[in-house]
């Protein structure tokens, strides 16, 4: 009996049991689960919603009207400068960043941001942003050709002008630099907007595409010409409607034909604007053929030399003279010029062989000629025509040029045109043209770079073949091309400051001849003293180039026409140390990708050595550095060489 009790017991206790344990798992299935917290797909990472000022995200930009797109690319392109200049800069960072916002009133922009986040800094300095994107939207292998320009040209003014210019003629300004004439698009910065400036513009276009189809001595001596004198033909357009009418029909292929030499070399004519007046003389364009620039001296004088000008009643005898071509007459009026007595000599109405003889009895009569002047004057035209008796015979025939090899150097020599000598030492720098820093060299460099391997080793290769240069002989080019228009005699008496204009063409052919050579090739090289020249000699960018020189910039153009920064260390004081630090970095970047882009380059990456510089960190490596060069100058740097305080806000 006390059995049947336990089990009973125990079969009672095990159905409690599990009755117990049936009503927790209803239980436990009644309880809602704990909500789980979503990630969001790593594709759709949203922006944080609260932009800072200390920490600039793209959700800022996107607050002030940026499509996500731009905002992301800017941002993220821009990332490590914003840090350095948040923490070094913090004016100007703000000044930058603000400006950035500012680009947001210009949707429009938005897509081009997208695809080149590097110009955000370039288009926020800018009140027509616009101007810039028409001159580079839409490029594909020219962009960077002509993105470089704006690298060179950071100011903001500069930049607008630029873009003008580069509107209707971005084609020509790349086949021209593709031709190796560096600086060509300073040749389209003019002011716009009247018919002058249509003409000028048409007349421009018309003779570039010409000579782009000659000797890169020809479109370097037009280069010059433009340089030079473009202002003020321009200027002549707009004040003269006789210019104007006559310029392109009649002037200019006058001025071509007297230069000759194909297309024409106008190293004549270079430095003399009344050029022009001479061809609107009646005859002009044979009187320039015959005359060369005595014509200009004799009609128009030389202030800076005290030469005066005939009066405007002989210029007709004047024009007679120099057409004959008579030696003795044209020797006398260059004597006698301010002798009021032989003026009115060379007025009477005698015979030409008359005059010709009484001249001849002046040249005999030597310092004592104002006497025989004097007599001369006394007499009427009979007696005077019977007195100096006939002509000398054997009377040598004037050659043309002939005073212009010998009047014109005296000039220069006199001080005729200060500015002239300027040029001449701006460009005789022998480090003027360097070449192929970063060719990845032959030979012994690539087996040392395969052997010994790694970056390190890659920079020390690029930093030696700094010292390679090509030093051109400035004085024998503009002598050799001087040979070519005057006699080998004539050339060789002209000093450095009458070779000046000879030389800056010699200049510009050898810059086509290097820049045409390292175009396409793995190869950098320094544009910093040609730039400086050209924007001296030309007079256009000089506020971006007061910039870069005042920052110790120094500007450099890979053979993938890309142009880039490299900084001295003096110019921490000037924008930041990490600043400086940060535009070397990548600019030593640009040149290692230069190696990899070479045979020895290639043969290193083979050997296993390491990784440089891939082709898409290389471009990266570039946009960083000219976002951050045009975001600085964006930030108001000062312009004038005293830059002690930093960037201002």
């Amino acid at each position: 009996m006390a059995r049947i009790v336990r089990s009973f017991t125990l079969t009672a206790i095990v159905v409690f049991l599990l009755g117990c344990l049936i009503l927790l798992i209803t239980a436990l299935r009644r309880t809602p689960p704990e909500p789980r917290e979503e990630v969001a797909p790593t594709t759709e990472v949203a922006i944080p919603p609260v932009p800072s000022h200390d920490d600039p995200t793209a959700a800022d930009l996107v607050s002030a009207n940026w499509t996500e797109d731009a905002a992301r690319a800017v941002v993220e392109l821009n990332r490590e400068w914003f840090v350095i200049q948040r923490e070094e800069n913090p004016a100007g960072f703000t000044l930058q960043w603000n400006l950035l916002k500012g680009l947001g009133k210009h949707p429009q922009l938005m897509r081009f941001l997208a695809a080149h986040p590097e110009t955000s800094g370039l288009l926020a300095a800018q009140d027509e942003p616009g101007l810039i994107v028409a001159s580079l939207d839409g490029l594909e292998e020219d962009y960077e050709l002509l993105v470089g320009c704006y690298v060179q040209q950071p100011d903001p003014d500069d930049a607008r002008a630029l873009a003008i210019g580069l509107r209707e003629n971005h084609d020509l300004a790349c086949a021209l630099k593709r031709h190796g004439l560096l600086g060509a698009e300073l040749l389209f910065v003019f002011e716009t907007g009247d018919d002058a400036a249509q003409e000028y513009g048409a007349w421009l276009r018309e003779a570039l595409q010409t000579r782009l189809e000659g000797s890169d001595e020809e479109l370097a001596s037009f280069g010059s010409l433009v340089m030079r004198q473009g202002p003020e033909v321009l200027e002549r357009l707009r004040t003269n409607p006789d210019f104007l009418r006559r310029f392109r029909q009649d002037l200019w292929p006058a001025l071509v034909r007297a230069a000759g030499s194909g297309e024409g070399m106008f190293e004549y004519y270079v430095g003399e604007p009344k050029v022009w007046d001479l061809l609107a003389q009646p005859n002009g364009s044979r009187l320039l053929q015959t005359s060369g620039m005595l014509g200009i001296d004799l009609l128009y004088g030389d202030p800076q030399t005290g030469n005066s000008p005939y009066p405007k009643s002989m210029q007709p005898q004047i024009r007679d003279v120099l057409l004959n071509g008579d030696e003795h007459t044209i020797e006398a009026l260059l004597r006698y010029r301010d002798e009021p007595l032989f003026r009115r000599l060379l007025s009477r109405p005698i015979t030409g062989d008359a005059r010709r003889a009484a001249l001849s009895h002046l040249f005999q009569a030597g310092s004592d000629f104002p006497s025989l002047l004097s007599q001369y004057d006394r007499l009427n035209d009979a007696a005077l025509t019977e007195e100096v008796g006939p002509p000398p015979s054997g009377l040598i025939t004037w050659v043309p040029f002939y005073y212009t090899v010998y009047e014109v150097p005296r000039k220069l020599a006199q001080g005729r045109d200060p500015s002239a000598m300027e040029w001449f030492q701006a460009i005789c720098d022998p480090a003027f043209l360097v070449i192929d820093i970063a060719s990845g060299g032959s030979g012994k460099v690539a087996r040392d770079v395969v052997t010994k391997g790694g970056r390190k080793v890659t920079e020390q290769v690029v930093e030696q073949g700094a010292n390679k240069a090509v030093v051109t002989k400035l004085r024998n080019t503009g002598l050799e091309l001087a040979k070519k228009q005057l006699s080998k005699e004539a050339a060789e008496k002209l000093g450095e400051r009458g070779l000046s204009d000879w030389i800056i063409t010699g200049t510009l052919r050898e810059m086509q001849g290097a820049v045409k050579n390292a175009l396409g090739r793995a190869t950098t090289f320094e544009i910093t003293k040609p730039m400086q020249f050209l924007f001296r000699y030309s007079g256009v960018g000089r506020s971006s180039w007061k910039r870069w020189t005042g920052m110790e910039a120094r500007l450099f153009m890979r053979g993938d026409a890309k142009v880039y920064i490299r900084m001295s260390n003096l110019a921490g004081a000037v924008v930041g140390s990490r600043a400086v630090a940060f535009i070397e970095r990548t600019g030593k970047d640009l040149a290692l990708g230069t190696v990899v882009d070479s045979e020895p380059g290639q043969e290193l990456l083979r050997a296993g050595a390491g990784k440089v510089l891939d082709a898409n960190a290389k471009l990266v490596e570039w946009r960083k550095q000219i976002s951050a060069w045009w975001l600085l100058n964006a930030s108001n740097l000062p312009v004038e060489s005293g830059l002690g305080s930093g960037v201002s806000p």
